[in-house]
């Protein structure tokens, strides 16, 4: 009778200890659900292009990571839509790269995609199409473009908004490539602006 109690006291050990590693087991489930929840969903961002072309931009795109509390936004992809005037401040160098006679202000419109890599400074690299009408050798017409670029995207501040949100501001440089798609007309051009992002 006396050694009762310690296969009573081996049973209640084990089945406390079997409860503790089930709920260990299932916060990290959870955890892990949470963050890829957290990164894989889409965000919005809204941007002020100086060059090239000078508009406005409305990016959607997807973390790589958990935003640490130096509101770094490590994005992974991001998809791109923006509208604006071209050639407005530096159309000499589009002169420069083209013989075709070309008329700056026109008004333009893309949509691309670009790939995040995750190390310092955020490189990128994208592809995309750009529309909108051109006029060239003193014709107006509809002009399309395929569109590369590769750049860096870097943080310059960020503002807590609440315990799960913040406002993030990123300033991007790039060079940007345009080539006419039924035209003699092409350019490598900077492209750089202000971006801002609630996440």
């Amino acid at each position: 009778m006396k050694n009762k109690p310690l296969p009573i006291f081996a049973v209640v050990l084990i089945t406390v200890l079997s409860i503790n590693a089930l709920s260990a087991q299932q916060k990290r489930t959870n955890w892990l659900q949470e963050k890829n929840e957290y990164t894989g969903r889409w965000r919005v961002g809204v941007g002020g292009d100086i060059v090239e072309p000078t508009g406005v931009d409305i990016q959607f795109y997807r973390l790589s990571k958990i935003c640490t509390s130096q509101f770094a936004i490590n994005k992974k992809i991001a998809i791109g839509i923006w509208a604006g005037m071209e050639g407005l401040f530096l159309n000499s160098l589009i002169d420069k790269q083209n013989i075709t006679i070309w008329e700056k202000g026109s008004f333009r419109y893309g949509i691309d995609a670009k790939f995040y890599i995750p190390i310092v400074l955020n490189p990128y690299f994208g592809f995309g199409i750009e529309g909108g009408n051109r006029t060239l050798d003193n014709e107006n017409s509809f002009s399309p473009d395929f569109i590369a670029r590769i750049g860096i995207e870097q943080k310059v501040a960020g503002i807590k908004l609440s315990t799960r949100s913040a406002l993030n501001i990123t300033f991007f440089v790039d060079g940007k490539l345009n080539k006419c798609l039924n035209a003699d007309f092409m350019y490598i051009m900077p492209g750089l602006g202000l971006r801002f992002h609630w996440i």
